[in-house]
């Protein structure tokens, strides 16, 4: 592995060599070409008495060899100024300018897609890690929910950190206007590369789900973002629900559990912050729960809700239709009839099925 890194640091290295070399050299000629052209050009003022406009089109088309034929040199001196300073200098440098340019602009485009390149993005989501397994599908998945979602959040520009894409991003993730840098974490360097000071969110996400040192990994990158003055909101995953508070100690405004076969649940903490939190009561049995009630009813969804909530049984979510079809967030003017409830309790209300039967019975005895 050692011998690996080496080998990509040393690749890398020249690369980067070859990229400012190139650069010199463009620059070198490029000042070269454009004092010939300017040379060129008061040579035609002086020896061919051409207005300055007149001049510059000549040389121009002169050194470009388009050569409309409407100006020419027309004196010995200015013919030879033109041989000598367009012909045998200006023609052959812009050839070897514009060669060098194509190649500068190639290197700089495959550094940016082998995630070799500094970002200077502003406003972005910065990704960190990526899981272990199926992190492309992770990141389709999370990122195209973002894409389609109406918040402004939807538009931001991504990059992802991590040296899991080698070979560059697959095409899919490049579609979604997605960038990455392939650099190792430990290093100040990579974070520097995505910006992370200027970005909007900075997402941090478990290095491996069962392992429980990836906290300690999190808990490291959260206080580094901190530490250099990261401003935007940091969202953490945590393996263990006890490193919650240690990981907002830190600096992390939001907390979740790792969920990789829902990435949504990510999402929703980018776009809606606090709503993950919401969302987890619907998996887990602590404090308050999602529960079904096996109780018929045909009432306006307007008064269900009003009738459990002012009798302090829950809050009603959605209903299963006669049919069996699951409703959700229905509006609060139909009339609604089903043979289920789900209904978000408290946990000392888990069971009180029967107080929730009786609430719905007195609403329909009221309406009749």
């Amino acid at each position: 592995m050692l011998p690996g890194f080496k080998r990509r640091r040393l690749m890398r290295h020249r690369t980067l060599l070859r990229e400012h070399s190139l650069k010199g050299e463009l620059l070198s000629m490029g000042g070269l070409l454009c004092g010939l052209l300017v040379l060129h050009i008061f040579a035609m003022i002086h020896l061919e008495g051409l207005s300055p406009s007149d001049a510059i089109w000549l040389t121009l088309t002169s050194a470009t060899t388009v050569g409309y034929g409407d100006l020419s040199a027309q004196t010995t001196w200015g013919r030879v100024a033109t041989i000598l300073l367009i012909y045998l200098g200006g023609v052959a440098i812009l050839a070897q300018v514009a060669a060098m340019y194509f190649e500068y602009r190639q290197t700089r485009r495959q550094r940016m897609l082998s995630g070799d390149w500094s970002w200077t993005m502003k406003d972005h989501i910065v990704f960190l890690n990526c899981p272990p397994d199926g992190g492309e599908d992770y990141y389709y998945q999370a990122i195209s929910a973002l894409r389609a979602s109406r918040a402004p959040e939807a538009t931001l520009p991504i990059i992802i950190v991590s040296e899991r894409f080698p070979h560059g991003l697959p095409q899919r993730l490049r579609e979604l206007d997605v960038v990455h840098v392939n650099k190792p974490l430990g290093n100040q360097e990579t974070l520097e590369s995505a910006n992370v000071t200027e970005a909007k969110v900075v997402v941090v996400l478990c290095t491996a789900q069962p392992d429980t040192m990836s906290d300690s990994i999190s808990f490291d990158l959260v206080d580094r973002l901190r530490g250099m003055g990261v401003k935007g909101r940091i969202i953490a995953e945590t393996v263990k629900d006890l490193n919650r508070e240690r990981l907002k100690r830190a600096g992390a405004d939001n907390v979740l559990r790792p969920i990789r076969a829902y990435p949504e649940l990510l999402i929703r903490s980018i776009i809606a912050p606090g709503s993950e939190q919401i969302i987890e009561t619907l998996f887990d049995s602590h404090g308050e729960e999602c529960v079904r009630c096996e109780v018929p009813f045909d009432a306006v969804w307007a008064d269900i809700v009003t009738a459990l909530t002012q009798e302090d049984l829950g809050l009603p979510i959605a209903y299963e239709a006669s049919e069996g079809a699951i409703i959700k967030n229905p509006s609060a003017k139909s009339a609604v009839s089903g043979r289920a409830l789900f209904v978000i309790v408290r946990a000392e209300l888990i069971g009180a099925h029967s107080a929730i039967q009786n609430a719905l019975q007195r609403l329909s005895q009221r309406a009749a």
